[in-house]
């Protein structure tokens, strides 16, 4: 297996990213490249040739291909294929190795001191597959769905894009931490209720962890408490029912679990910077303009 092999810091930069659904028949145009482009594959299967080697990118699966080697479609999708694409630059020099890091602990090559920063050497796979797809495609969700009217989102995308990556080597490494187990748990359960009253009481008598602890586990490994995930997630979802239905903001509302109409509103516009109707009429602008 090929590795791509990189000293951080500097953290590769995102430059794009974005979401992408090839029909039954479609395949994958021909070109070279002159940055990264890693394709993450949600459902169906990509047929993709890079440098004369032939790949299938079956759900969950991902492949990272490398600038300056010609890649292309081989095969046409035999079914509808779902996929998250991201550009992305390594400031620095890059090898490609043969040989990954089975140690955890082998990714730190330096300490540093009270001026010099500590340094890493991350080995990605080119082609591998997550061992978490639920965790993998909300960092996906989270960073493809920031708002761009608020001048920061750029730079939020950034910190999801570092996490991405940090943890793709921890599962190269095959050593997903307790605290990214309690994460996903709590993750997986605010998806599935959240259109329900929750409470930290409620997640920590499902997971048997006390609240602080799981709290603790989500803002080390996500960077958030879970009320701000939830709150994130719900504002992610009346999004989508923003963009695709004519529903009334109180509606949507209850849809996501907030019963106070207005109480949704301020959050909807302390977390994406515009209200919910300024929202629709962006989205409504936009697909009228494409």
């Amino acid at each position: 297996m090929a590795y791509i092999a990189f000293k951080v810091p500097p953290f590769p930069t995102l430059i794009k990213g974005g979401y992408a659904v090839f029909e039954k028949g479609a395949k994958h145009f021909k070109r070279v490249f002159t940055v990264f482009d890693l394709i993450y594959v949600k459902s169906g299967e990509l047929y993709i040739t890079e440098d004369q080697t032939p790949y299938t990118v079956g759900e969950g699966q991902y492949i990272i291909l490398v600038p300056g080697f010609e890649h292309f479609g081989h095969k046409e999708c035999q079914v509808k294929t779902e996929y998250y694409w991201l550009h992305f630059l390594i400031p620095l020099d890059h090898e490609l190795v043969e040989e990954g890091i089975e140690n955890w602990a082998d990714i730190q090559e330096s300490e540093g001191d009270f001026v010099t920063p500590a340094s890493y050497r991350f080995c990605l796979p080119s082609f591998g597959e997550t061992q978490n797809m639920k965790f993998v495609e909300n960092i996906f969700d989270n960073l493809m769905s920031m708002d761009h009217q608020t001048p920061d989102y750029q730079l939020r995308q950034q910190l999801y894009f570092q996490e991405f990556l940090l943890h793709l080597q921890k599962e190269a490494c095959k050593i997903p931490s307790a605290a990214e187990r309690v994460v996903e748990e709590t993750v997986k359960y605010i998806q599935e209720k959240f259109k329900e009253e929750i409470k930290m009481e409620d997640i920590a008598n499902t997971l048997h962890f006390h609240p602080d602890y799981i709290t603790r586990c989500m803002q080390k490994v996500i960077g958030v408490t879970p009320n701000m995930y939830l709150n994130q997630y719900r504002m992610n979802q009346a999004k989508k029912l923003l963009a695709t239905t004519d529903d009334k903001v109180a509606n949507i509302s209850q849809e996501v679990g907030i019963i106070d109409s207005t109480y949704f509103s301020k959050l909807f516009k302390r977390i994406e910077g515009i209200s919910p109707l300024e929202y629709r009429k962006v989205i409504h602008r936009r697909q009228q303009r494409s």
